[in-house]
């Protein structure tokens, strides 16, 4: 008879956890949260209604999951990036870089990221600790130019999140993403006062380095 294993169950339970948040993922990058019933993502994990509840409290408790996932993902990348590296326009290349490689890679989790966080864009927010402080750096060590750090920290989410939606739109495919993408990020550095053939060869070895990390 075999034994079933606190650390066998821990591992059932995490990987059931992870299927339900895969399924409402996929659903709510489709439709949006509100148009996604708990039947649906239960039917799309092949899980009992009631093992959602083991997990989840309701529908926004698996959609701040959702979030936290990608979005420790994206930050986790960005920090490894970026560690050591004390140049702040090579920081931020570094970290939307990043963004606009995952929209092109993963647009399904990319929809579903930007559905979840409609408060990104405020300047103050936790989440956009890290793109505050690189503008911090970046106007302390005068490599920035900005009006102000709060409107500059809009303003460059603003590019982020456009250029991330029309990455990852399917429906609408970019002829060429690899090339919007090294467009978005010249023009974001270009904002914030970067000289423009600067920019311009910032944003194309990012980007260039993040395709050739892509493949396998």
């Amino acid at each position: 008879m075999s034994v079933i294993t606190p650390n066998r169950t821990l591992r059932k339970r995490e990987r059931t956890r992870g299927e339900l948040v895969a399924a409402a993922e996929g659903l709510v990058a489709k439709r949006g949260l509100d148009a996604v019933a708990i039947d649906e993502i239960v039917e799309a994990a092949d899980v009992a209604k009631g093992t959602f509840y083991t997990h989840f409290a309701d529908k926004n408790d698996i959609a701040a999951a959702i979030a936290h996932h990608i979005r420790s993902e994206l930050e986790e990348k960005i920090a490894t990036l970026n560690d050591g590296i004390g140049d702040a326009a090579l920081r931020m290349a570094n970290g939307l870089s990043t963004i606009f490689a995952f929209a092109i890679a993963q647009p399904v989790r990319t929809r579903a990221l930007i559905r979840l966080i409609p408060s990104t864009v405020d300047p103050d927010m936790p989440i956009n600790t890290g793109i505050r402080s690189d503008v911090l750096l970046g106007v302390k060590t005068k490599r920035f130019w900005v009006a102000s750090v709060n409107a500059a920290v809009v303003a460059l989410l603003g590019i982020a999140i456009s250029a991330a939606m029309r990455l990852s739109d399917e429906a609408h495919r970019v002829a060429d993403a690899h090339t919007f993408a090294t467009d978005a990020l010249t023009t974001a550095l270009a904002a914030i006062g970067v000289k423009q053939a600067e920019a311009a060869r910032l944003a194309k070895t990012a980007m260039d380095t993040r395709r050739k990390e892509s493949k396998p």
